[in-house]
């Protein structure tokens, strides 16, 4: 593949979705003029664009499937695991409720059991903790972890099935179709169900709706030399796709126009290219910065000091957090023989 700076873009898109959480989460009204800059929409799908050429491309040099799981394995679970066990643990001192109160709910457990095996949508919050704040959810960036792990999951399969077809660009073309009619589908079945809207609404936001950005980051993999030999000329016209779609409220091929952005951008800045030399703490930066805004908002500081120092203050933080988990926790699981 190349150099690239695949690093850096994580790393920006991790940051925007610091700032935009900052702004949701605070309600500082001095704040609410910069939300139209960060749109956490735009980094999300940008991350399993990237993940889905990466990973693709980690599974070709696999030497095997088991060896595949294996590196992803390391990459996500250890720091995903400490972030949730740190946060049952940590918070206990920003419950409400008293020590042996918080250790006895079942909440707690239901929090623990359910965020540990990817499903926190059944329990994002834990007794007692940020009941004062606008949302008590102590980590809802999560929610994105478990469609990259279901991406993991059925990656080999895709993969296996562009094996066997001879005609790949139509098989990619199905993937991304499908893709499609999944997330435009659930949205129309609220009025018909509107019972059943909340699950209609989670169900959204499950691997299938955002499969059309994972699978334009396949596409990328696979035709990543096409692109790069006219990048201007495919830059340009990705831009204009995706400033329609956008303003439009459409994602209809704004998922490839974004592939082709990324693609553009990865292999057109090579003074960027070693911006991951001292490691790759964007991924620390994404799972750790929403229990430090929440406890920030707990303790009344947004209302009490300025908040642009303390967004100033935030980023800092979780940029050292997100370096002391890579050089700590994540770097020794991915190198460990």
């Amino acid at each position: 593949m190349g150099k690239n700076n695949f690093d850096f873009l994580r790393f920006a898109f991790a940051l925007i979705v610091v700032f935009s959480h900052v702004i949701d989460l605070s309600l500082a009204p001095n704040l609410q003029f910069l939300k139209p800059f960060f749109d956490t929409h735009i980094s999300v799908t940008g991350f399993f664009v990237i993940s889905g050429c990466l990973i693709s491309a980690s599974y070709m040099r696999s030497s095997s499937i088991s060896s595949y799981f294996e590196k992803r394995a390391r990459r996500l679970l250890p720091a995903y695991f400490l972030v949730i066990i740190l946060s049952v643990l940590v918070l206990s001192f920003f419950s409400q409720l008293n020590i042996t109160d918080y250790f006895l709910n079942t909440q707690l457990y239901t929090y623990l059991v359910s965020n540990l095996l990817f499903v926190n949508f059944i329990q994002p919050c834990l007794p007692g903790v940020f009941i004062d704040n606008a949302y008590c959810a102590v980590n809802g960036a999560l929610w994105t972890i478990k469609v990259e792990v279901g991406f993991y999951l059925v990656l080999p399969l895709i993969l296996l099935g562009l094996k066997r077809i001879s005609n790949k660009f139509y098989y990619l073309v199905g993937l991304y179709l499908f893709g499609l009619i999944y997330q435009y589908t659930l949205p129309q079945l609220i009025p018909v169900w509107p019972a059943k809207a909340s699950l209609l609404n989670t169900l959204q936001h499950q691997l299938p709706g955002y499969l059309t950005y994972f699978t334009a980051g396949i596409i990328l993999f696979q035709y990543l030399d096409v692109i790069k030999k006219n990048r201007v000329a495919w830059g340009l016209l990705a831009c204009l796709v995706f400033v329609v779609e956008y303003r439009a409220g459409l994602e209809i091929l704004r998922p490839m126009a974004m592939a082709i952005l990324i693609a553009c951008f990865a292999f057109g800045f090579s003074f960027l290219n070693n911006f991951g030399k001292y490691g790759d703490v964007s991924y620390g930066i994404y799972i750790l910065h929403f229990p430090f805004i929440q406890c920030l908002v707990s303790l009344g500081l947004f209302e009490r000091y300025n908040p642009f120092l303390l967004l100033f203050g935030i980023v800092l933080m979780v940029l050292v957090a997100g370096y002391l988990s890579w050089q700590l926790v994540e770097s020794r699981f991915i190198h460990r023989k």
